[in-house]
């Protein structure tokens, strides 16, 4: 999985840095780059959803109608519809919760139009570690993974906060497995000069 995301964004910088004009990630969107990584993670597999709802989603008392969270990017066999959405016949031919891989995508910009961006920091102390809770936390995900996209001024910084991260992470008591993670360079046109990828296992609370 981790080779894939690589790879994908490999191809993705040299691919638009041939363009004319010559183009970087920081030119990019954030869900131009999550559509990029759900690419790259799905190329393999036989079905990906993007933007599912949790499947063991309970509203909490006094608030019936409040809307489960939703998964970046789910990976299965087949698709993945809840029982209630299509009783009977077709349940055979859906793959359950359980059966998928849910991927949560976090992408983090240390600069952003040509200034250190502020939600930086944020992305690993607060949008990480609630989407590993999420994960972790929920009765009818069995497999789990937290995706890291990390445009940095350098490989190494990239990296460096990923660690700090992963030692907080643990601190915390979140279940998760050490990131694996790659590294390429990229065209340095607003700060960023490396894009770092990391996948992160989570188990179960």
């Amino acid at each position: 999985m981790v080779d894939r995301l690589h790879a994908g964004f490999t191809h993705l910088i040299t691919r638009i840095s041939a363009e004319d004009p010559p183009a970087s990630l920081d030119d990019l969107s954030d869900q131009q780059l999550l559509k990029h990584a759900a690419d790259a993670l799905g190329n393999e597999a036989d079905w990906t959803g993007l933007e599912l709802p949790y499947p063991g989603f309970e509203a909490p008392a006094g608030n019936a109608r409040a809307k489960p969270p939703r998964c970046s990017i789910v990976l299965a066999p087949r698709e993945v519809r809840s029982t209630a959405d299509m009783p009977g016949l077709f349940n055979d031919s859906m793959s359950s919760p359980e059966e998928a891989c849910w991927v949560e995508a976090v992408l983090a910009r240390e600069w952003r139009q040509f200034e250190r961006c502020p939600r930086y920091a944020t992305q690993f102390t607060d949008r990480a570690m609630r989407m590993v809770a999420q994960l972790a936390t929920d009765e009818r995900i069995v497999h789990a993974r937290l995706v890291w996209i990390v445009l940095a001024s350098s490989d190494e910084r990239g990296r460096t906060d990923l660690a700090s991260w992963e030692r907080l992470a643990v601190a915390e008591g979140l279940p998760i497995g050490s990131p694996t993670i790659r590294s390429s360079p990229m065209p340095e046109v607003q700060g960023n000069a490396a894009c770092v990828t990391a996948i992160v296992p989570v188990q179960r609370f």
